[in-house]
């Protein structure tokens, strides 16, 4: 007996200690453990992203305004030069105004008389400097392509376009424009479209009419 007492006594001991680190890590402060963000942090994790979506918004909104107001600006550009468009189809220029009319308008390929069908194209031509440009010099340009003379009997380009020009200048006159006008070609010298390509190319076949104000 008295050799059993001191083991069942160690027996004792050690069960109370098991018992007792159970009951001190079940007892553990919850801070302790592993439990994510708290109330508070995760508060002020959503008022920052509020924060930074109202930055957001008003930088939208001011991008907004800015648009609107250049969109305002360019509208009144455009309505002020609309109203300053001396007329249909004419464009101002500095010290006058001047309409562009599309070569195959006026004349047949390679040719240099007017087509009938052409013809209304200057009568309204020849109204308008009557109406608004009578104490203006004019001055007409025929332009063509690059594509060289084969079968129309011209010498070259600059002949054609001057005889186009010449054409039109000779037709306003018929039609009563009576203030001075002179007649000239550039041939292929001023194209504004790329003479590679077919589709572009029949933009350099035109007549341009200038209507500049004297200078004496």
């Amino acid at each position: 007996m008295s050799r059993t007492r001191p083991i069942v006594t160690k027996l004792l001991m050690l069960c109370l200690l098991v018992v007792a680190v159970g009951c001190n890590e079940q007892n553990q402060p919850i801070s302790e453990v592993d439990q994510g963000p708290t109330l508070e942090e995760r508060i002020a994790q959503l008022e920052a992203e509020l924060d930074q979506a109202a930055r957001d918004r008003a930088a939208a909104e001011d991008q907004l305004l800015a648009l609107r107001a250049e969109r305002d600006r360019l509208q009144e550009q455009l309505d002020k030069m609309a109203k300053s468009a001396p007329a249909e189809g004419w464009d101002a220029v500095p010290g006058g105004a001047m309409t562009s009319i599309e070569g195959t308008v006026l004349f047949d390929s390679g040719k240099a008389k007017i087509k009938s069908s052409g013809q209304k194209t200057l009568d309204q031509i020849a109204s308008v400097i009557n109406q608004k440009f009578a104490d203006h010099d004019i001055y007409i340009f025929g332009h063509t392509d690059n594509e060289p003379i084969k079968v129309s009997g011209w010498k070259d380009n600059d002949e054609l376009s001057c005889q186009r020009a010449l054409s039109v200048a000779r037709h306003l006159r018929s039609l009563g424009v009576a203030t001075d006008m002179c007649a000239a070609g550039w041939g292929e010298q001023r194209p504004v479209a790329d003479n590679s390509a077919t589709k572009t190319r029949s933009f350099n076949r035109r007549v341009e009419i200038f209507a500049m104000k004297r200078t004496s």
